[in-house]
């Protein structure tokens, strides 16, 4: 478990060298809020984890094999723990939306957008060795409505930081993706190249 967390973790870092500069060139030009700025950077480390988490392409890995499930609910009781996992994997997609948005204030808005980002990643598993499965989009889609619960009760009217950019998400969205697929997994193989240089 610690190893598996320390992967996704160097993976997001390599990600992160990336991204932090562009949101912070972007904080101090247009938007100069800096709790607002943290949020975005949280935001896009969160949906490099989850790109890394759900072993989206890459640049480098890059084939057409396809393995599909589009039965709703089959052996989902019997893959119980990975049910779970992308639930939760899909409840900060929830939190952070209504939290930096106006427009997901509206949980229809939030589910769609949950939705969708999740019908693009199970789109993208037809080009890795994942599997396609209706199941993950109806757990991941139940995940951010969870998400979206816990914002609207726990989290939302104590930061107030939520604002109108209306593509915004989505701009950050397709930067992350951006990065992940052409960026990072180069700076990724030399943090891996390295740690097995100096492992003993």
């Amino acid at each position: 478990m610690m190893v598996w967390l320390m992967e996704i973790g160097m993976e997001t870092g390599a990600a992160a060298v990336f991204l932090l500069p562009v949101l912070l060139f972007l904080n101090q030009r247009y938007f100069h809020n800096g709790k607002r700025c943290l949020c975005q950077i949280l935001f896009c480390l969160y949906l490099s984890a989850a790109a890394v988490f759900t072993g989206l392409p890459s640049v480098n890995y890059l084939r057409f094999d396809v393995n599909l499930n589009l039965v709703p609910f089959l052996d989902m009781a019997e893959d119980g723990i990975n049910s779970i996992l992308n639930v939760l994997l899909f409840v900060p997609l929830g939190i952070f939306l209504p939290v930096l948005w106006k427009r997901y204030s509206s949980v229809k808005r939030c589910i769609l957008f949950g939705f969708l980002l999740s019908l693009f990643i199970e789109f993208s598993q037809l080009f890795t060795y994942r599997a396609t499965d209706v199941n993950d989009l109806i757990t991941n889609t139940v995940g951010t409505a969870v998400g979206w619960v816990f914002a609207k009760v726990f989290v939302k009217d104590r930061l107030k930081l939520a604002a109108d950019g209306k593509k915004e998400a989505v701009l950050l969205c397709l930067l992350v993706f951006f990065v992940m697929f052409f960026l990072q997994p180069f700076l990724s193989s030399l943090f891996w190249n390295w740690k097995y240089c100096i492992s003993p």
